[in-house]
C-alpha cells in the first residue's frame, strides 16, 4: 500500500557519505498465513521487541519503468518479464482492489500495494513480503525508505507477542470518520482494526483526543508563534506529547514532535533542553529506522552541539548552556524542568 508520510519539511536533511550499514532481519522472525476476513497476512513467530527489523526488502518492480498512461500495463509486464519465474509469481498473486478491471490487472496490483519510495518523490516501489503488511490506524511497525541501501524497512515501534499479527499505517491520522473514508475510498476496504473497533464511547474519546492533536500540531507548525510565543506552543507541545503517550503513538508522529520542539529550543538559545529533545528524537528515530538511518547519525552532532544547528540563536528568550541539563533529579521533576513547567 502507499501510506502517507508523516515527515515535515524541516527534518534533517539526508546525505550519501555513509556505506556497509545493512542490518540483516531474522526471517524465522514472522511468517506469511491467512488471515480471516483480510487474505493473506504477516504474524511473528516469537515476542518482538520495540526497535526490531523485521524485513528489509528491495522492490521487485519501481514505478519509474512505467513510460505513460497509456502504455502503463505493456509496460510493467515488460519489466516483470525480466524477473525470475518466481518472483513474477511473487507479484501476480499480490491483492488488486480493482478485480473488476481485468484489463490493467498489473496497474491494479501496483496500485493496490506500491509504497512511494520516500517523502519527497512520486516513485514507487512494491515489494512482495511487505505488501504482505495489513493496515491498522495503531501500527505496531513503521515502514521506512532507505535510500542509501535501496530497500523498504520494517521496524517495530511497539511489542508484538508471539502470533500477533505485524501491522503498519496505510492513512496516519485523522478521527475514525475520516480515517475509513480514505481507506474506503483508496484501499476498498472497512477498517476493524483495534482503534476503529473500539465500543462507542471509548471511539468517541479517542477521536476527541486525535481532533485536539491536530490542533496542537498545527499550533507547533505556525512559525509566527514559534517565534513570537514559544511558551504557548510548549505548552501545546507538552499536550499533544501526553496525548501520545495516552494513545501509544510511536510512529512518524512522535519523532517530528521531538524535532519540532528541538528546533524551537535551539531557536531561543535553550542549548541544554534542545540537545534533550534531539537526543529523544534520534532514539525515536533510531527505533523505527535502525541505528544507522541517515536521520539518526545526522542528528549525532546536534545532541553534543545544537548551536551546529540551521536553526540556533534567532532569539535568547531562553538562553542556557548545553551543559546545564540538570543531573540527579527524580523523572517527575526532570519532566517539569525539561517541558518548562515551573519557568
Amino acid at each position: 500500500m502507499a501510506p502517507s508520510s508523516t515527515t515535515r519539511t524541516d527534518s534533517p536533511v539526508r546525505s550519501s557519505d555513509h556505506t556497509n550499514r545493512e542490518s540483516v532481519p531474522d526471517k524465522k522472525l514472522w511468517e506469511v498465513i491467512d488471515i480471516p476476513g483480510k487474505g493473506k497476512g504477516i504474524i511473528v513467530t516469537q515476542n518482538i521487541t520495540p526497535g526490531t527489523l523485521l524485513l528489509s526488502e528491495a522492490p521487485l518492480i519501481k514505478t519509474d519503468v512505467v513510460q505513460s498512461l497509456t502504455t502503463a500495463e505493456q509496460d510493467l509486464e515488460n519489466a516483470l518479464g525480466k524477473l525470475s519465474i518466481s518472483e513474477q509469481e511473487n507479484f501476480r498473486t499480490l491483492h488488486t482492489n480493482f478485480p473488476e478491471n481485468t484489463e490493467e490487472k498489473l496497474i491494479g496490483i501496483i496500485r493496490s500495494n506500491a509504497y512511494p519510495l520516500g517523502p519527497d518523490t512520486e516513485v514507487g516501489g512494491l515489494f512482495a513480503d511487505i505488501a504482505r503488511i495489513n493496515h491498522s490506524c495503531l501500527p505496531n511497525t513503521v515502514q521506512h525508505w532507505d535510500e542509501l541501501l535501496g530497500k523498504q524497512t520494517i521496524y517495530a515501534v511497539r511489542p508484538i507477542a508471539n502470533g500477533e499479527e505485524i501491522t503498519t499505517c496505510y492513512q496516519p491520522g485523522g478521527t475514525s470518520s475520516k480515517r475509513k473514508e480514505i481507506l474506503k475510498e483508496f484501499f476498498k476496504f472497512d477498517c476493524t482494526c483495534e482503534l476503529c473497533s473500539l465500543p462507542p464511547d471509548e471511539l468517541k474519546a479517542s477521536d476527541e483526543r486525535i481532533s485536539q492533536a491536530e490542533k496542537l500540531d498545527e499550533t507547533i507548525g505556525n512559525s509566527k508563534k514559534v517565534h513570537f510565543e514559544p511558551d504557548e506552543v510548549m505548552k501545546c507541545a507538552r499536550s499533544l506529547y501526553e496525548l501520545y503517550e495516552l494513545d501509544g503513538i510511536k510512529d512518524g508522529r512522535l519523532s517530528r514532535l521531538y524535532y519540532d520542539v528541538f528546533q524551537m529550543c535551539n531557536m531561543h538559545g535553550d542549548l541544554a533542553r534542545a540537545r534533550c529533545f534531539a537526543k529523544y528524537y534520534s532514539d525515536a528515530k533510531k527505533m523505527a529506522e535502525g541505528p544507522a538511518s541517515m536521520n539518526v547519525l545526522e542528528m549525532r552532532a546536534y545532541v553534543k552541539n545544537p548551536q551546529k544547528h540551521d536553526s540556533f540563536g534567532s532569539t535568547d528568550k531562553w538562553a542556557t548552556k548545553a551543559s546545564d541539563v540538570p543531573k540527579g533529579l527524580k523523572p517527575s521533576a526532570f519532566k517539569k524542568w525539561l517541558w518548562r513547567e515551573e519557568i
